[in-house]
């Protein structure tokens, strides 16, 4: 994406670096079963942004005039049971987490915190898989995730420039202001096996995201057509419901 930032290092851009710690616990005294728990805090340094207000469309000549290095950090909980025994086997994952950034030169969010477009409170991550027989075997997952945050105008402003002239543009608070609306999907799968003569044939049928969750890919603003003057928030999805057949052929 246009959006993210990949320069190499120079005399003014100094390498990225990061101090991560985590603590843990892991029981497995139950038969068949696993379960474990991990904090972590991370700390990063010389992270890249652009500039409030800069374009980074078109000429990437004097690039290093439009970002800024700062600090950024990540820190959460997370939780896991599995079943590793019998027919039926998966796991339950929970993750609790934030992740924000800050400039403290002024250039970008007023030197403030602020959430990073990656950065999703809650993570939920269901998996099932069944053995019916040697030939046949099913899997299930279901995967929810907080919404990350982008940036939006939140309304329209006026801006009379010294020589007269009038420019409509947006209006925006801080950075990544808005937060995206969480997004889920339910993955299914059937595999189909039989041994050969010489190795293993096995046919897949599935479907991604089988309840057609319209899940918003991105967001961008728009106004109502009844109120020319009343912005709204509209989502477009890209992938909805998508079923799938796989051959796979072992030897």
């Amino acid at each position: 994406m246009p959006t993210d930032l990949w320069v190499p290092i120079t005399k003014d851009i100094s390498p990225m670096y990061a101090n991560q710690f985590s603590i843990g616990g892991y029981y497995s005294g139950l038969p068949g079963w696993e379960f474990s728990v991990e904090g972590y805090y991370k700390q990063m340094k010389h992270i890249l942004e652009y500039q409030d207000g800069v374009s980074f469309f078109g000429t990437s000549t004097n690039w290093e005039e439009k970002v800024e290095m700062g600090e950024g950090r990540s820190f959460g909980l997370e939780l896991m049971a599995q079943k590793t025994l019998g027919k039926t086997t998966g796991w339950l994952a929970y993750t609790l987490s934030k992740t924000d950034h800050r400039f403290k030169n002024g250039t970008i969010n007023q030197g403030r915190w602020f959430p990073y477009k990656y950065d999703r409170r809650h993570s939920i991550s269901l998996n099932l898989s069944h053995k019916f027989s040697d030939r046949i075997d099913a899997g299930a997952s279901w995967i929810f995730n907080t919404g990350g945050c982008i940036t939006i105008p939140e309304k329209a402003t006026i801006i009379i420039r010294p020589d007269g002239s009038i420019e409509e543009t947006g209006y925006i608070s801080r950075r990544n202001n808005y937060r995206l609306p969480a997004s889920h999907r339910l993955n299914l799968g059937v595999n189909f096996n039989k041994k050969t003569k010489h190795g293993m044939r096995t046919w897949n049928i599935s479907l991604y995201n089988a309840y057609n969750a319209m899940n918003p890919t991105f967001v961008y603003r728009s106004t109502s057509k009844n109120d020319p003057y009343k912005p709204i928030i509209k989502k477009y999805t890209i992938l909805p419901l998508i079923p799938s057949f796989t051959y796979t052929y072992k030897f």
